[in-house]
Protein backbone atom coordinates (compact mmCIF):
# COMPACT_ATOMS: atom_id res chain seq x y z
CA UNK A 1 0.00 0.00 0.00
CA UNK A 2 1.18 3.86 -0.31
CA UNK A 3 2.40 5.15 2.55
CA UNK A 4 1.95 8.54 2.79
CA UNK A 5 -1.05 11.17 2.36
CA UNK A 6 0.10 12.55 -0.95
CA UNK A 7 1.15 9.22 -2.66
CA UNK A 8 -2.17 7.43 -2.19
CA UNK A 9 -4.08 10.19 -3.56
CA UNK A 10 -1.78 10.69 -6.09
CA UNK A 11 -1.94 6.80 -6.74
CA UNK A 12 -5.63 7.12 -6.69
CA UNK A 13 -5.41 9.97 -9.56
CA UNK A 14 -3.22 7.82 -11.91
CA UNK A 15 -5.48 4.39 -11.40
CA UNK A 16 -8.47 6.47 -12.32
CA UNK A 17 -6.91 8.11 -15.21
CA UNK A 18 -5.27 4.99 -16.87
CA UNK A 19 -5.71 4.58 -20.88
CA UNK A 20 -7.13 0.88 -21.67
CA UNK A 21 -4.83 0.61 -24.18
CA UNK A 22 -1.40 2.05 -22.65
CA UNK A 23 1.41 0.41 -23.35
CA UNK A 24 5.41 1.04 -21.97
CA UNK A 25 7.96 1.36 -24.50
CA UNK A 26 11.77 2.38 -24.09
CA UNK A 27 12.54 5.94 -23.58
CA UNK A 28 9.56 7.24 -21.85
CA UNK A 29 10.18 9.86 -19.72
CA UNK A 30 8.88 10.42 -16.09
CA UNK A 31 9.81 13.55 -14.11
CA UNK A 32 10.42 11.54 -10.74
CA UNK A 33 10.30 8.04 -9.12
CA UNK A 34 6.56 8.24 -7.44
CA UNK A 35 5.19 9.21 -11.18
CA UNK A 36 7.21 6.40 -12.80
CA UNK A 37 6.36 3.31 -9.79
CA UNK A 38 2.14 4.52 -10.04
CA UNK A 39 2.40 4.36 -13.64
CA UNK A 40 3.12 0.88 -13.81
CA UNK A 41 1.53 0.11 -10.78
CA UNK A 42 -2.07 1.46 -12.57
CA UNK A 43 -0.54 -0.54 -15.71
CA UNK A 44 -0.16 -3.49 -13.20
CA UNK A 45 -3.59 -3.40 -12.07
CA UNK A 46 -5.50 -2.79 -15.34
CA UNK A 47 -3.87 -5.99 -16.82
CA UNK A 48 -4.35 -7.92 -13.37
CA UNK A 49 -0.98 -8.76 -12.07
CA UNK A 50 1.29 -7.24 -8.91
CA UNK A 51 4.07 -5.14 -8.90
CA UNK A 52 7.05 -5.49 -6.38
CA UNK A 53 10.22 -2.76 -6.06
CA UNK A 54 13.63 -4.49 -6.87
CA UNK A 55 16.56 -1.96 -6.57
CA UNK A 56 16.14 1.54 -7.18
CA UNK A 57 14.25 1.70 -11.25
CA UNK A 58 13.52 -1.66 -11.26
CA UNK A 59 10.19 -3.22 -10.72
CA UNK A 60 9.27 -6.58 -11.53
CA UNK A 61 6.15 -8.59 -11.34
CA UNK A 62 5.06 -10.11 -8.13
CA UNK A 63 2.48 -13.16 -8.19
CA UNK A 64 1.87 -12.66 -4.71
CA UNK A 65 -2.07 -13.58 -3.68
CA UNK A 66 -3.54 -12.74 -0.67
CA UNK A 67 -6.83 -15.35 -0.18
CA UNK A 68 -9.13 -15.26 2.44
CA UNK A 69 -7.58 -17.41 4.96
CA UNK A 70 -3.88 -17.48 4.06
CA UNK A 71 -1.52 -15.60 2.78
CA UNK A 72 1.12 -16.80 0.90
CA UNK A 73 4.02 -15.56 -1.38
CA UNK A 74 4.83 -17.73 -4.75
CA UNK A 75 7.67 -16.72 -7.17
CA UNK A 76 7.40 -17.88 -10.40
CA UNK A 77 10.30 -16.47 -11.86
CA UNK A 78 8.10 -14.10 -14.16
CA UNK A 79 10.42 -12.03 -17.10
CA UNK A 80 8.01 -9.33 -17.25
CA UNK A 81 10.27 -5.74 -15.98
CA UNK A 82 10.60 -2.48 -16.21
CA UNK A 83 13.81 -0.72 -15.68
CA UNK A 84 15.16 2.91 -15.65
CA UNK A 85 17.69 4.72 -15.99
CA UNK A 86 17.62 7.41 -13.28
CA UNK A 87 19.61 10.86 -13.99
CA UNK A 88 18.49 13.88 -11.27
CA UNK A 89 15.91 12.43 -10.32
CA UNK A 90 14.13 11.75 -14.20
CA UNK A 91 13.64 8.19 -14.70
CA UNK A 92 13.90 6.78 -18.15
CA UNK A 93 12.74 3.84 -19.66
CA UNK A 94 15.90 1.74 -20.90
CA UNK A 95 14.21 -2.24 -20.48
CA UNK A 96 10.83 -3.19 -20.64
CA UNK A 97 9.67 -7.03 -20.99
CA UNK A 98 6.01 -7.57 -20.63
CA UNK A 99 5.62 -11.10 -21.26
CA UNK A 100 4.09 -12.79 -18.44
CA UNK A 101 4.43 -16.54 -17.53
CA UNK A 102 1.81 -16.76 -15.15
CA UNK A 103 -2.55 -16.27 -15.81
CA UNK A 104 -3.50 -12.94 -14.79
CA UNK A 105 -5.96 -12.05 -11.74
CA UNK A 106 -9.50 -11.95 -12.67
CA UNK A 107 -11.69 -8.91 -13.06
CA UNK A 108 -13.53 -9.42 -10.06
CA UNK A 109 -10.32 -10.10 -7.76
CA UNK A 110 -7.89 -7.20 -8.99
CA UNK A 111 -8.93 -5.23 -5.92
CA UNK A 112 -7.34 -7.38 -3.93
CA UNK A 113 -4.02 -6.98 -5.96
CA UNK A 114 -1.51 -5.33 -2.68
CA UNK A 115 0.35 -2.80 -4.70
CA UNK A 116 -3.10 -1.31 -5.74
CA UNK A 117 -4.82 -0.92 -2.16
CA UNK A 118 -5.06 2.12 -0.33
CA UNK A 119 -7.10 3.55 2.50
CA UNK A 120 -8.47 7.39 1.09
CA UNK A 121 -8.01 10.01 3.57
CA UNK A 122 -11.99 10.06 3.47
CA UNK A 123 -11.74 6.28 4.67
CA UNK A 124 -9.20 6.98 6.88
CA UNK A 125 -11.06 9.71 8.75
CA UNK A 126 -14.45 7.38 8.90
CA UNK A 127 -12.83 4.84 10.27
CA UNK A 128 -11.16 6.71 12.93
CA UNK A 129 -14.43 8.46 13.77
CA UNK A 130 -16.57 5.31 13.85
CA UNK A 131 -14.12 3.84 16.04
CA UNK A 132 -14.01 6.40 18.69
CA UNK A 133 -17.43 6.14 18.72
CA UNK A 134 -17.35 2.87 20.21
CA UNK A 135 -17.94 0.96 16.47
CA UNK A 136 -15.45 -1.83 15.96
CA UNK A 137 -13.35 -2.05 12.95
CA UNK A 138 -14.79 -4.86 11.42
CA UNK A 139 -18.37 -3.21 11.50
CA UNK A 140 -16.58 0.25 10.37
CA UNK A 141 -15.39 -1.87 7.13
CA UNK A 142 -18.58 -3.66 6.40
CA UNK A 143 -20.21 0.35 6.55
CA UNK A 144 -17.75 1.48 4.21
CA UNK A 145 -18.05 -1.21 1.48
CA UNK A 146 -21.76 -1.19 1.51
CA UNK A 147 -21.47 2.94 1.16
CA UNK A 148 -19.04 2.03 -1.92
CA UNK A 149 -21.17 0.25 -3.31
CA UNK A 150 -19.16 -3.30 -2.49
CA UNK A 151 -15.64 -4.47 -1.16
CA UNK A 152 -14.30 -4.47 -4.89
CA UNK A 153 -14.87 -0.95 -5.06
CA UNK A 154 -13.67 0.40 -1.76
CA UNK A 155 -9.77 0.37 -2.54
CA UNK A 156 -8.56 -1.62 0.32
CA UNK A 157 -9.52 -4.43 2.36
CA UNK A 158 -10.58 -5.59 6.01
CA UNK A 159 -6.44 -6.40 6.66
CA UNK A 160 -5.53 -3.40 5.99
CA UNK A 161 -8.63 -1.78 7.93
CA UNK A 162 -7.70 -3.74 10.61
CA UNK A 163 -3.46 -2.74 10.13
CA UNK A 164 -4.23 0.90 9.85
CA UNK A 165 -6.09 1.51 13.24
CA UNK A 166 -3.78 -1.25 14.78
CA UNK A 167 -1.04 1.45 14.05
CA UNK A 168 -3.14 4.34 15.24
CA UNK A 169 -3.19 2.34 18.59
CA UNK A 170 -0.04 1.52 19.46
CA UNK A 171 0.93 4.88 18.51
CA UNK A 172 -1.40 6.43 21.39
CA UNK A 173 -0.55 3.86 23.82
CA UNK A 174 3.39 4.18 22.96
CA UNK A 175 3.14 7.80 24.67
CA UNK A 176 -0.44 8.56 25.50
CA UNK A 177 -2.81 8.64 28.69
CA UNK A 178 -3.84 5.08 28.64
CA UNK A 179 0.30 3.93 28.78
CA UNK A 180 0.33 6.14 31.61
CA UNK A 181 -3.22 5.00 33.15
CA UNK A 182 -1.69 1.19 32.41
CA UNK A 183 1.34 1.84 34.34
CA UNK A 184 -0.38 3.26 36.81
CA UNK A 185 -2.63 0.54 37.73
CA UNK A 186 0.62 -1.72 37.40
CA UNK A 187 2.43 -0.15 40.43
CA UNK A 188 -1.04 -0.23 42.16
CA UNK A 189 -1.06 -4.09 41.78
CA UNK A 190 2.59 -4.34 42.71
CA UNK A 191 2.65 -2.41 45.70
CA UNK A 192 -0.87 -4.68 46.71
CA UNK A 193 1.19 -7.73 46.30
CA UNK A 194 4.31 -6.56 48.09
CA UNK A 195 1.52 -5.54 51.21
CA UNK A 196 -0.15 -8.63 51.02
CA UNK A 197 3.42 -10.70 51.44
CA UNK A 198 4.25 -8.79 54.08
CA UNK A 199 1.10 -9.03 56.04
CA UNK A 200 1.45 -12.64 55.10
CA UNK A 201 5.00 -12.61 57.33
CA UNK A 202 4.25 -10.71 59.89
Amino acid sequence: MAESEHETSHLAHVMRDMENDFEFAIGMVFSNEVEAYHKYVAYAIGKGFGVRKGHTGYYVTSSDQEKKFERAEVRCGCPAHIKFKVDNDVYDVIEYVSEHNHAFVPEDQKHLIRCGRMISDTCKCVLSDMVKAGIGGTMAYKFLANEAGGSKNLGFILRDCQKKLQTESNKIMEGGDCQQLLNHFLSIACKCKTQCFSTLYK
